[in-house]
């Protein structure tokens, strides 16, 4: 047994020593662009895309087209539309006989109202002030929940948000407080932190911005205190 072992062995030996001097044909030796481009792909990849690297390290062989590094996907971010711009509806000429015809003698209040929060996202800055003067006017409170959709809009301009933000401090509180821990949670709001000055006030407790403590708060705060 020790003998076959070490022809074996021998045979082994010779083999690894033929290949070393001639050489597999097959196997042709790599350039120095070769090997070059075997060691960049990996940094390639991670100039594509940091988080998907590993994934995407190819080695080039010989036998084999190049293969590309694939380019991380670009993830479109989402915004927060402005729910009276969103469709970029076409702004009405001349708005202000528009406003003045809703506003004739005909009609009641209500459906004044109606179509003017209708006509709201059609109109420029100066109009949408202008009818958030009327709607304050005009909305009853049991028919307030549509102006609650401009109230806490922190896109549109602070003047006409001033408009609609006075106008919550004169409704009940059972509209007025959710709507202003509403404002008070968006740092974009213009008027943020005088809602959350006043509903400090209104609860007599200040929970910073622990926001599931300033609801249950207020939520039990109105049920002891109806309107």
């Amino acid at each position: 047994m020790a003998v076959i072992a070490a022809v074996a062995a021998i045979a082994i030996i010779a083999s690894v020593m033929k290949l070393r001097k001639g050489g597999n044909p097959t196997d042709v030796p790599r350039t120095n662009d070769e090997r070059t481009a075997q060691v960049q792909v990996p940094q390639m990849t991670e100039i594509a895309s940091a988080a998907t690297t590993s994934r995407n390290t190819h080695i080039i062989r010989t036998t084999s087209p190049p293969v590309q590094a694939r380019q991380a996907p670009v993830i479109a971010r989402t915004t927060t539309e402005n729910p009276t711009t969103a469709k970029a509806m076409p702004l009405v000429p001349d708005w202000d006989d528009k406003i003045n015809d809703i506003l004739g003698p005909e009609g009641d209040e209500k459906d004044k109202s109606k179509k003017l929060i209708e006509l709201f996202p059609q109109l420029p800055p100066d109009g949408q002030e202008e009818v958030a003067h009327h709607l304050s006017n005009l909305v009853a409170d049991e028919d307030y929940a549509p102006l609650s959709n401009f109230v806490t809009n922190s896109a549109l301009p602070e003047a006409v948000l001033d408009v609609f933000v006075e106008d919550v401090f004169n409704r009940p509180n059972a509209i007025k407080l959710p709507l202003l821990l509403d404002i008070a949670q968006d740092p974009q709001h213009p008027r943020a932190g005088e809602a959350k000055d006043v509903l400090e006030l209104f609860l007599e407790e200040d929970f910073g911005n622990d926001w599931t403590k300033w609801h249950a708060k207020m939520d039990q705060w109105l049920k002891d205190n109806p309107d």
